[in-house]
Order: C-alpha cells, then sequence, then structure tokens
C-alpha cells in the first residue's frame, strides 16, 4: 500500500514550496497526496475581503492537483475542512491512515500562518512525523541529512526514520555528536554511537562524525554546523529530551525548526515508515 502524505495549505508561497517538497517525496517513494485547506475565521476574512465564494477554494485545490498530477506523475486528492486549523488537522490525522504532514512555515504572508508555537503545538497534536519547511526548494532531494546525537538513549524511531530516508534518496549522514565530559554519560553515548554506527553500515548508508565544541547552546551549534555543511535536512526526534543538556530559554525545536539557513527539519515521533 502507498504512503501517504498529509499537506495543508493556505495558498501561499511556502505552502506551495511544501507541497512541491511532498510531490517530490511522493515520487521518490511512490507515495500518494493529500490536499487540505481549513476554512478558518482566517480564511472567511481572506473570501470576504477579495469577494470570493467558498468554492473557488476547491478550484484553487483542483488546480493544485492537476499541476502535481502533470509534473510529477502522482496520486493526489484534496479535502476541505471547517472549522479550528490545528483541530480539524489533528482530527483529519487520527481518522484515515497519514504517514508524514508536510507543511509550510512562515512569518508575515498567507491566509493562515503555521509559526512559532502553532507550529509545535501542531507536531505534538498528530502523533506523526512531520516535515517542516520553509521556502527552501526540494531541489533534487535530501542528499545529506544532519543527525545529531546527545545523551538522550532513545533514538530507535529516529533512526529508523533516517535510513528510510537515506535509502530513498542515497543520502550521506552527517553525526554531529555533543561533547559530553562526564565518564558515565560519554561511556551511555558512545553505546547509543555504536548502535547508530552499526545501523548506518548495516543499511549501506555512508556517513561522517563530528563533535561539537564543548560549550554550551548545542541547538545553536547543529544549525550553525547544518548550515555550514549545507545540509539539506535535519533530522530530530520531539520529545523533551532531543536538545538536552541545552534546554535554554525559548523552545529549541522552534528555533531549529526556523533555522536562518531555511533547512528543513524531519520530526520524527513514534510511527515508524
Amino acid at each position: 500500500m502507498n504512503k501517504t502524505i498529509l499537506v495543508p495549505t493556505d495558498f501561499s508561497q511556502v505552502c506551495e514550496n511544501a507541497m512541491r517538497h511532498a510531490a517530490g517525496i511522493a515520487k521518490y517513494i511512490q507515495a500518494n497526496i493529500l490536499l487540505v485547506h481549513v476554512i478558518n475565521s482566517d480564511t472567511k476574512k481572506y473570501l470576504k475581503r477579495s469577494r470570493l465564494p467558498k468554492a473557488s477554494i476547491e478550484e484553487y485545490l483542483q488546480d493544485y492537483k492537476n499541476q502535481l498530477i502533470d509534473e510529477y506523475g502522482i496520486q493526489v486528492d484534496f479535502r476541505v475542512l471547517e472549522g479550528k486549523l490545528l483541530e480539524q488537522l489533528s482530527i483529519l490525522v487520527r481518522s484515515i491512515k497519514v504517514d508524514l504532514l508536510m507543511f509550510g512555515t512562515h512569518g508575515k504572508t498567507g491566509i493562515q500562518m503555521i509559526t512559532g508555537s502553532h507550529a509545535i503545538k501542531l507536531i505534538n497534536a498528530v502523533k506523526i512525523p512531520v516535515l517542516v519547511v520553509q521556502k527552501r526548494g526540494f531541489e533534487n532531494g535530501y542528499k545529506t541529512i544532519v543527525f545529531p546525537v546527545n545523551t538522550s538513549t532513545e533514538y530507535k524511531v529516529k533512526l529508523d526514520w533516517t535510513i528510510f530516508i537515506a535509502k530513498s534518496f542515497g543520502s550521506t549522514i552527517k553525526l554531529f555528536v555533543y561533547n559530553e565530559t562526564r565518564p558515565k554519560v560519554r561511556a551511555k553515548m558512545e553505546t547509543v554511537l555504536v548502535n547508530i554506527r552499526a545501523s548506518f553500515l548495516a543499511n549501506n548508508i555512508k556517513f561522517t562524525e563530528e563533535e561539537a565544541e564543548y560549550k554550551d547552546n548545542f541547538p545553536k551549534q547543529i544549525r550553525s554546523f547544518a548550515a555550514a555543511s549545507n545540509a539539506d535536512l535535519i533530522a530530530i526526534k520531539v520529545d523533551n529530551d532531543e536538545f538536552e543538556p541545552s534546554f535554554i530559554l525559548g523552545s529549541p525545536e522552534e528555533k531549529m525548526l526556523f533555522n536562518s539557513a531555511q533547512i528543513p527539519v524531519f520530526c520524527a515521533q513514534r510511527t515508524k515508515p
């Protein structure tokens, strides 16, 4: 059975970019795409201001569907829902089999803005893997993936998804390891790293390994390393210890999603590929 990629859209440029990322992925892995727009108060204000009927939403989605089918040769469907954006998307994910949610996030444009804490709330609400993009295009896929490793020992879901993506795109993984000096914690990290390396080797996935500097703010170092590596993707997991022991004021996940290099971020959680 083909996988399904859900793509919410408010018809903005960044959401269109997310749609094209999804289409590129779908073509690589033979997945289906489900486009969705949730008519909420923002949409209603936009329709009223533009003097457009509700039916225009379906027309927009149909146009997108036709474009993706013509350009990528993939299966595309769409739905129009009504209500609160995050609530309706969460209900939809629970009601149908969705393997990946992909959305574009932006600052000041679009009918509906999935920004800041709204993005984190959506990711936490759907409980499935989420890929977040800004304006950076899909180009040739995700050839270089940054895989941060810290003091956490729970990497199975993130590892499984990273292997799946790497196999799909022929990626090279760049392990970026927290500089831990406490002997007992370092020993646990090394056990995790042994398993990660073995998994990549067993799946014939190329990887490199680099250690972070010994200083605070591991999330900032991850972003800098990813930008310097010209990474196509940053793989994180969604839980409270992904960026420990550098949990600083403000959400590290949020800062990762909105990284200045606009590198897409894959947020692994729960379900396996």
